[in-house]
């Protein structure tokens, strides 16, 4: 990463495996103090350790985006931690063991739909308007190419990422100066 983010603010969700991790690791990195969320607090500590040697901030945040009230929290202790929030990447995401719509259990629908979609959503709406005020901020979401096109047994993965993807345009065309 070229860039140089010292004292900005990146929040990262997922960030305790592969993307996510590498994404957190790199801003760390470029000298941004990153709010890490992800389930499990080995893993997350592991990755602020990693942005703290290369000598920026780090916050772990034990979030579960399938609950409701977890863009909020996050929101709020990145704002609580370092007063602002520069960059969100919106990263975790449930990928699905193959299954056809016909027998897609209705509550893993639901949940892959809340972690994928509803959870960006919500914290997206949430960062937002100090953005809008600053005048500066960034939002990137991370969607897959499975958004841009149907595909069998992964229904409902492929579903969120396109929802992910208009999002994504729509909330740029809502803020484009």
């Amino acid at each position: 990463m070229a860039e140089n983010f010292s004292g900005q603010t990146v929040i990262v969700t997922g960030a305790t495996k592969g993307i996510g991790r590498a994404i957190a690791a790199a801003f760390g990195k470029a000298g941004a103090n990153v709010l890490a969320t992800g389930r499990n607090t080995e893993e997350l500590n592991s990755v602020c350790l990693e942005i703290e040697q290369a000598g920026s901030k780090a916050v772990a945040l034990v979030a579960d985006l399938a609950l409701e009230e977890s863009p909020r929290i996050i929101a709020a202790r990145a704002l609580e931690a370092f007063g602002r929030i520069d960059v969100l990447i919106n990263n975790a995401a449930i990928i699905h063991d193959s299954a056809t719509l016909v027998e897609f259990d209705p509550d893993l629908w639901k949940l892959v739909l809340q972690v994928n979609l509803v959870a960006p959503v919500f914290l997206t709406q949430a960062v937002l308007p100090d953005m809008i005020q600053r005048g500066s901020g960034k939002i990137i979401n991370i969607a897959s190419i499975g958004g841009t096109r149907g595909g069998a047994g992964r229904s409902a993965y492929r579903a969120t990422k396109a929802g992910l993807i208009n999002l994504t345009e729509s909330v740029a065309a809502e803020v484009k100066e």
